[in-house]
This record gives structure tokens, sequence and C-alpha cells, in this order.
């Protein structure tokens, strides 16, 4: 699957998201150098390819919720089939695929420490092909930010232009 041209101005876009999520598309228009209306287009563009989301990011433990890391080893299974088992489950809210000790990182939550026992010994435990579960439960938010580097940093590659910027020449 191509992604969609995302083109320089998409990701001064991103980066004004990426520094404030709740930034306005005036503000961001000011930066980027467009009108409001075409930030808007531009960022639900972008919404719908999946390329950005903006959330509000809870401190879970200082809400009470209880959360932990799962790392698993995965045996008897692909990982892709454990991953999509893991992937449905309301708990679960973070899947990556590992290379190292383990084939799986998962992220999970729970209200209390009653409804992650169960979750793990009644729902984890049972999917099919995991060979080894290794749990460390989250005790207090340290550091929790999203505040990547990322297109700020040179690219390193040609990037492709939006089509609508029509063609540019490359050295």
């Amino acid at each position: 699957m191509e992604l969609e041209a995302i083109d320089v101005i998409d990701r001064k876009i991103i980066d004004q998201l990426r520094l404030d999520g709740r930034r306005s598309f005036g503000q961001i228009a000011r930066y980027v150098g467009l009108s409001e209306g075409s930030v808007r287009q531009r960022y639900h563009r972008l919404l719908s390819l999946g390329v950005v989301q903006v959330v509000g990011m809870p401190n879970s433990p200082r809400l009470g919720y209880v959360e932990a890391r799962l790392s698993i080893r995965v045996r008897g299974a692909t990982v892709e089939t454990v991953a999509r088992a893991l992937a449905s489950l309301p708990e679960v809210r973070f899947v990556g695929a590992c290379i190292g000790s383990f084939d799986l990182s998962v992220d999970v939550r729970c209200d209390d420490q009653v409804q992650m026992n169960a979750f793990l010994t009644d729902t984890v435990r049972t999917i099919t092909g995991i060979d080894v579960l290794e749990t460390a439960t989250v005790l207090e938010v340290i550091k929790d930010e999203y505040l990547w580097s990322g297109f700020r940093e040179p690219i390193g590659r040609p990037t492709r232009p939006h089509p609508a910027a029509g063609t540019i020449a490359r050295p």
C-alpha cells in the first residue's frame, strides 16, 4: 500500500500539532503561510489517511487505573495472530511487534488490580500462542511525553511533493 504524498507543508502542520495538539487552525495557518481553511482541509486529509491523530493522554495511575507493560514471547502461532487477538481486547492500549527477547510489547489498562489479575489470568493466558508472559505494573508515571523530535529533523531522503503542488525539479 503506497501512502498518499505528504509534502513539506503537511509536515509543518504535523510539527505544530506535535508541539500543541490544541493549537488552532488559524495559528497553524499563520505559521505555515496558508489560509485557515487550507490547514483544516489538510488536517482532515492527514487524519483520514491515518498519518496523524490528536488525543488527550491521561495519567492513568492518578485517575486510579492500573497499567502494565506485557512482554510476550510467541510459540505455536504466528506473532500476527497473537497480536491481533490482543489488539481486539478493550483493555489493550498498544500492541507492538518486537525483535529481541520478546515478540510483542503490549500496554494494558484496567480499572483496578482485581480486574488486571482477572484479565491476565482469564484472558491473556488463554490466548493460543503465548508461550512466555512477563508483566511490569506501572506504579507511578515519571515521564509520559509525546513531544518527539520528528519532523523538525532533516528527512535524509527526498520527500514526494503533494500532487497539488505540481512537479519539483530535483538535483
